[in-house]
């Protein structure tokens, strides 16, 4: 029983530093106080800035558009717990009304990758979520 708990005593310690180096040193793109993302630029401690590529849906069901745009034609429906990426080039559209919108794709099968529509850039339906390249 003592060294089951020694184990679990050294392995905890030597895991610390790794888990200290873990937490994220920036900070994720901010909404507005309209709950719009109006960037979608992380920002590091260093001042540097990459945009945020990988956002997680937060409402039940969220509508993906062929543009810009309530208006528009629906292309596929999301629903809560599904991560979409950006694809083209990375950057906030705006519809007729001036609107924060995404360009994206649902992560998953081929068959999801390839449907690229558009996402409402705001907290109601989306949120930056954390991810690693590898």
């Amino acid at each position: 029983m003592k060294s089951l708990l020694s184990i679990t005593l050294s392995t905890a310690i030597s895991l610390a530093p790794t888990l200290a180096i873990a937490q994220p040193n920036f900070q994720y793109p901010q909404p507005n106080k309209q709950g719009d993302y109006t960037s979608i630029f992380s920002k590091f401690q260093n001042g540097k800035q990459s945009p945020h590529l990988v956002w997680g849906v937060i409402t039940n069901k969220l509508n993906c558009r062929a543009q810009a745009g309530e208006n528009y034609r629906v292309v596929r429906s999301l629903f809560k717990g599904d991560n979409i990426n950006i694809v083209g080039t990375p950057k906030i559209y705006r519809d007729k009304r001036g609107k924060p919108w995404l360009y994206v794709a649902k992560e998953g099968s081929a068959e999801d990758v390839k449907i690229r529509c558009f996402v409402r850039a705001n907290t109601q339906f989306i949120k930056p979520i954390p991810y690693s390249i590898s």
